[in-house]
């Protein structure tokens, strides 16, 4: 919980905006002033800034009409906590068309491509610690993204969800071809990798991103986790799911 109530944060954003001539603060400014930090108020008693200003009795600042990087990225973490899932662009045009003072899809378009925003949400929601909404942005990724996928035949759904140990640590990822994912791990890592366990699925993104959220809080970068004998020893229960 939040060391900090509602009304005494209104208070300090009603301070800060009279300090600089009835202009609404932006998060940064806010927390330079005050030492409120975004965690503090943020999935606790306010989705996004803009619903703390509005509150405040305040309207955005022009910078805030800019959207910066951050606030748009606060928004789409808003939307993919929401639904559960990263958005699709039809997610977006309907959020933002029922949201007050969203930007359009074209404004947070122009900045990133959708596999690109994923990337962006991803690494942002590590830095807000929100590791829910980092899984979700990353499991999208793949679907995109993956260069394991066989370009020959891109409309294949098949494939496998494995398991890779690098000395304490372990991958958890999808291709359609182990022993080529195999290959281009190894050349990366100075110690030899050995393949775990693997899972043939049709939806092998859908069972990566499964296995990325249950170990979510064992992740330790990227597709890396910290894992115990049990954790394994689940993962290696499965066999084949269709």
């Amino acid at each position: 919980m939040s060391d900090y109530k509602k009304q005494d944060i209104l208070l300090k954003i009603q301070q800060v905006a009279a300090d600089n001539g009835g202009k609404s603060p932006g998060i940064a400014r806010f927390e330079a002033e005050t030492g409120i930090k975004r965690h503090e108020w943020q999935g606790k008693i306010w989705r996004n800034w803009s619903d703390a200003v509005a509150e405040a009795g305040l309207a955005p600042n022009e910078l805030q009409v800019a959207w910066s990087a951050d606030a748009l990225l606060d928004l789409v973490m808003d939307i993919a906590k929401a639904l559960g899932r990263f958005p699709t662009t039809s997610d977006l045009d309907f959020e933002f068309h029922h949201r007050p003072n969203s930007p359009d899809r074209k404004t947070l378009l122009k900045r990133w491509g959708m596999a690109e925003l994923a990337t962006a949400l991803a690494e942002h929601a590590d830095r807000a610690g929100e590791v829910e909404v980092a899984s979700l942005a990353r499991a999208y990724i793949p679907r995109r993204q993956n260069v394991d996928y066989d370009r020959d035949n891109p409309a294949t759904l098949v494939g496998y969800v494995y398991m890779q140990r690098h000395g304490t640590d372990y991958k958890i990822g999808f291709t359609t071809s182990l022993n080529k994912r195999g290959r281009q791990i190894q050349i990366e890592l100075p110690q030899e990798i050995e393949l775990v366990h693997s899972i043939l699925t049709d939806d092998p993104a859908g069972i990566e991103a499964y296995w990325h959220k249950r170990f979510a809080a064992k992740r330790t970068r990227g597709e890396w986790f910290k894992l115990t004998k049990a954790d394994v020893a689940a993962f290696k229960r499965w066999s084949k799911i269709w």
